[in-house]
């Protein structure tokens, strides 16, 4: 099971900027660190620290990303250029598997499991969030464009699943799982012992 992880550098005032007037600018790259931390480590115990590589965006120079390859032993590669679609479908081109996002910290080890089952069956897979969008996307052939998705619209999981149908067998599994856009997802997380306490920096 080969296992992709999208993630923007930690850069502060340019990664959850929707966090920055509750946590400020460096707090909110703080969060970030840890959400891709938590991503990576899911990951790795599902799937393998070989299995696993973390894409980064603008790209993987940021020392964040070279961190997170020596503490985990994950390959990095570089995002595509595009929206969020032609992203996706050029990194799992590459490699088939499955897709999923730093911010998916609702995510677990069993939902990858699950994930890369269903594969066994079906051409395409997806996890649905709880807002309208998902946390997951897997394929055991290549995606089809996903031109006119509206990304961050509360309508990504089904028009993307309209489009896939098509194309082949889609499952959509459950439960749906909480991804972190804003500061109520903050509030939720700290509550469910999800993130560490917020180191001010």
């Amino acid at each position: 099971m080969r296992v992709h992880i999208f993630a923007r550098a930690p850069i502060p005032g340019r990664c959850k900027t929707r966090l920055v007037p509750r946590l400020g600018a460096r707090g909110a790259a703080w969060v970030q660190r840890r959400l891709v931390e938590r991503a990576l480590s899911t990951a790795c115990a599902a799937a393998g620290a070989e299995n696993v590589t973390l894409w980064g965006a603008p790209d993987t120079a940021h020392g964040f990303f070279m961190q997170c390859r020596q503490r985990f032993g994950v390959r990095l590669a570089r995002q595509a250029r595009g929206d969020l679609g032609v992203r996706m479908r050029s990194a799992l081109r590459q490699e088939p598997g499955l897709l999923i996002g730093s911010d998916a910290f609702g995510l677990q080890v069993a939902d990858l499991q699950q994930a890369a089952a269903a594969l066994a069956s079906s051409d395409y897979v997806l996890l649905p969030a709880p807002d309208g969008g998902y946390v997951l996307i897997g394929c055991r052939k290549p995606l089809p464009p996903l031109a006119g998705v509206r990304w961050s619209s509360g309508a990504e999981c089904a028009q993307t699943a309209r489009r896939l149908r098509p194309r082949g067998t889609l499952q959509r599994l459950a439960p749906a799982r909480d991804d972190f856009d804003n500061a109520a997802d903050w509030r939720r997380a700290r509550r469910l012992g999800q993130l560490p306490p917020l180191v001010r920096c």
